[in-house]
């Protein structure tokens, strides 16, 4: 068996590993990096590509796909995401007056092409799929094939948040030959999740009280749903007092028919509520002109570099009653939300902007931290333990941490493993 890394080692973004056999060969994941277009260096010639999740970084170079017919396996919700997703990178390139190769029916041929299977057999080859929590959809998948179990877990987590449940570690199979393991978070060890969300209302509250405006960047899938839900539902019960509070991002709201759609996967709680993501004082906008200021915002780009968020950050950094919550443990070293962060600076159309706002970072996460990780290697006793999808000093953090439990190994891009 090969396992060969084409992308998402030694970083956050770009996955995709293709194990390969004397008759089989299949993709794990199909993305592209942060700021990339369409990858046009990833295997062509796979039996199959199986989706763990709708995330850019784990499906975007699906387009690459369209027009060959190529088998896609994942859940239906990430498939209905992950339509959503391509189409707005179409988009985005004709808006920005690039003549882009692919179309809508692009995106369609894709879907067509989905098989929505929590196992799929090929020739000597059998695929599973587990839930793996992170972001509605989301799975890990395992690959048995020539006498070996491979287990690969894309993005995941353990802990429960508010709409989703983490991955249970009693349905995952034991002792694999090989675990492909995420190692996003893989030196950083976060507070209890329910410290983090009373921070974060804390620092709303502190903004309310000051009648300053609070930006909140997300991403439009999953943490805009989530973030949303959060603050209607802390309103719901008094948690947070009443204020003007808005989602500015037409592809998230079009993405939250899905959560209403799909919410039989997600928690308990949701799933006995009959719109769950009807919101009764978060209100939909299309412009930010629109907003009744003060206001809390939740917008996209969850990095701050485009739409409405960048457009908000240059609008009120300037102001010291205003705040800016970053929800993303993750941060691009060059986007605006960093700079803000770190040197209390921003560059608007060639001008420096004073940052006085308060910035703050609340890693509210769908990534497993280090303990969660430890926790999964304890629980499945892997053979062997690969770590991609995390800066190699994140990596190297964990290796140091699991490597009495399994043996470890860091691959490189293009690098190929014969187990």
């Amino acid at each position: 068996m090969k396992i060969t890394f084409h992308g998402g080692t030694r970083e956050v973004g770009g996955s995709c590993v293709t194990v390969e056999t004397e008759y089989a060969k299949v993709a794990l994941d199909y993305g592209i990096s942060v700021g990339e277009k369409v990858s046009n260096n990833l295997p062509n010639d796979v039996d199959a590509i199986v989706i763990s999740h709708a995330h850019l970084d784990h499906s975007g170079s699906l387009l690459n796909t369209a027009r060959t017919k190529t088998v896609v396996i994942g859940s239906d919700a990430t498939r209905d995401v992950t339509a959503d997703l391509l189409q707005d990178l179409i988009d985005i390139q004709r808006r920005n007056g690039k003549k882009g190769f692919y179309v809508k029916e692009d995106v369609a041929n894709i879907k067509r092409s989905w098989w929505v299977r929590n196992s799929v057999a090929l020739p000597d080859t059998e695929i599973r799929l587990y839930s793996a929590g992170h972001v509605l959809g989301a799975r890990m998948i395992e690959i048995q094939a020539e006498g070996k179990k491979v287990l690969y877990t894309g993005d995941f987590c353990l802990h429960d948040t508010e709409i989703l449940q983490g991955t249970d570690l009693k349905s995952l199979p034991k002792e694999p030959d090989v675990l492909i393991l995420e190692s996003t978070y893989g030196g950083v060890t976060r507070l209890d999740r329910s410290v983090l969300i009373e921070k974060l209302f804390d620092k709303i509250i502190g903004a309310i009280e000051r009648k300053g405006n609070v930006l909140i960047p997300v991403f439009a899938f999953h943490r805009s749903q989530e973030t949303a839900k959060r603050i209607d539902q802390a309103m719901i019960e008094g948690q947070l007092p009443s204020y003007n509070a808005y989602m500015i991002s037409p592809l998230a709201r079009k993405i939250t028919h899905h959560f209403n759609r799909h919410k039989a996967s997600l928690s308990p709680e949701i799933r006995d509520q009959e719109e769950p993501f009807a919101y009764r004082h978060v209100k939909y906008l299309r412009k930010v002109r629109d907003i009744e200021e003060p206001a809390i915002v939740i917008c996209t780009s969850g990095f701050g570099h485009a739409g409405a968020s960048r457009r908000l950050l240059a609008d009120w950094a300037p102001d010291e009653d205003n705040a800016v919550i970053i929800n993303s443990g993750y941060i691009p070293p060059d986007s605006p939300l960093k700079i803000a962060k770190e040197k209390s600076v921003l560059v608007e159309n060639g001008n420096k902007i004073l940052v006085k706002a308060e910035v703050e970072q609340i890693e509210l996460s769908g990534h497993a931290d280090q303990t969660e990780l430890i926790r999964l290697v304890e629980s499945l006793k892997p053979q062997r333990t690969l770590l991609m999808h995390g800066g190699f000093e994140q990596a190297q953090a964990l290796s140091k941490k699991i490597c009495h439990i399994t043996s470890v190994e860091i691959p490189e891009k293009s690098e190929t493993i014969i187990i």
